[in-house]
């Protein structure tokens, strides 16, 4: 044989060795993706469609509360500072706490009280007829739905990091999903196929996660951002309030909000805090210039007894590590843009839901040769191991504790 030869055989063998280490480099990116997919898939799968239905929490408690309906009018709303001051009269006996602008115009506000025995109700004010429409048990759809996805209805300091910790499975199944699929960029508009069904739930399961991988980033990065301050990263505190006399109210809520809107015109107030201690603030709270912060970034405090303007926080002061933390919520819930931003959310939340379940169901298609559904629940059951019993537990422990009300 030919030195040419000789080179051309070497050549070849390298060729092999080099194409069977690719394919078991890609072969351990697939294990690792159907791992992550696949151990904690229930509880995984369970946080992702709470965390789909509280975007659209409100409006769920909104058609089973009729309390919630504003009465739709051409005419200015009231002003929150005397729509709080209505619930407060309302309801003499109960120490108002806090009072929210309506979410959306067919919403009425929602004040926030402590009854004289420790519990919290919502007292419902019309923005257009500036009457209350009566009161509620604090514990509704949208504190279930985010208290089970937040932190599972468990202690905040167990909860939080346990529920964000998911994010690292989050973050490595779209790694290993981009590296398995090989040139991802090219299946955008690929229709899937479908000669069998384990091809076109593996082709929908692709199409879904190449539409979805910008959401996937950005609810990973919102959920590692939530384990580290769970951890004690947190950002530095925002302005301090101030401190008011301790002294009685002399001024009605509607006129401290008239000073502080005067102190800081561009605050367009969306919140409330009332001082329920001597020497405690009214603080105004809203959206101003600064974009994607949550309305306690931006504040006037007024002093209750002097109806003095204490303290002005406005947001595109904060500084770097403040600004991340504040906008962490508008990213992950998909309030920063209203009610449009909220569908996107909901529908790539329902994409991502998706995504977690037919990954179960080609786990199990991909094992089973039969073509029975017993025969697929059983392995897909299999399939994940001691983590199931996990899932379960930590599912059905967030159930019975639901109706407890556990605050977080």
């Amino acid at each position: 044989m030919t030195w040419y030869g000789r080179t051309m055989n070497l050549g070849a063998r390298r060729g092999r060795k080099t194409d069977r280490g690719a394919r078991k480099a890609s072969r351990v990116w697939f294990d690792i993706h159907s791992w992550v997919g696949l151990k904690l898939s229930i509880l995984m799968a369970f946080i992702l469609i709470t965390g789909t239905l509280a975007v659209f929490a409100h409006e769920l408690d909104w058609l089973r509360t009729s309390k919630m309906r504003a009465a739709m009018s051409d005419a200015e709303p009231h002003s929150l500072g005397a729509m709080l001051d209505t619930a407060s009269a309302a309801y003499p006996d109960w120490t108002v706490r806090a009072l929210y602008a309506p979410i959306d115009p067919w919403f009425t506000a929602q004040a926030i009280a402590t009854t004289p025995d420790g519990g919290l109700r919502r007292i419902y004010v019309d923005p257009y007829t500036g009457e209350v429409k009566g009161d509620g048990h604090w514990m509704n759809v949208q504190r279930v739905l985010r208290q089970a996805h937040r932190h599972l209805m468990l202690p905040n300091r167990i909860g939080i990091p346990l529920v964000s910790s998911l994010s690292i499975l989050l973050a490595l199944s779209m790694v290993t999903g981009a590296v398995v699929y090989k040139k991802w960029w090219r299946g955008f508009f690929r229709m899937p196929r479908t000669r069998d069904r384990r091809t076109l739930w593996g082709d929908i399961h692709r199409l879904c996660g190449l539409w979805s991988f910008w959401f996937i980033l950005l609810i990973a990065a919102t959920g590692l951002w939530y384990l580290v301050e769970s951890l004690g990263g947190y950002a530095p505190a925002l302005p301090d309030r101030g401190i008011a006399a301790k002294a009685p109210a002399a001024f009605s809520a509607e006129a401290l909000q008239a000073r502080a809107e005067a102190a800081f015109p561009e605050l367009r107030i969306r919140a409330i805090s009332a001082p329920t201690k001597p020497g405690a603030p009214m603080v105004f709270m809203g959206q101003a210039e600064a974009v994607l912060v949550r309305p306690r970034a931006n504040f006037v405090s007024v002093d209750p007894a002097t109806g003095n303007v204490l303290e002005i926080g406005d947001a595109r002061a904060l500084g770097v590590h403040q600004r991340i933390s504040e906008m962490a919520d508008p990213l992950h819930f998909g309030t920063l843009g209203g009610l449009p931003t909220k569908i996107i959310w909901f529908l790539f939340g329902c994409a991502l839901s998706a995504l977690s379940l037919s990954g179960i169901y080609i786990y199990a298609k991909r094992c089973a040769r039969s073509l029975e559904p017993v025969r697929l629940r059983t392995v897909a059951w299999s399939g994940m191991g001691r983590w199931r019993y996990v899932g379960v537990l930590l599912i059905i422990l967030c159930i019975i504790l639901a109706p407890l009300g556990v605050s977080g």
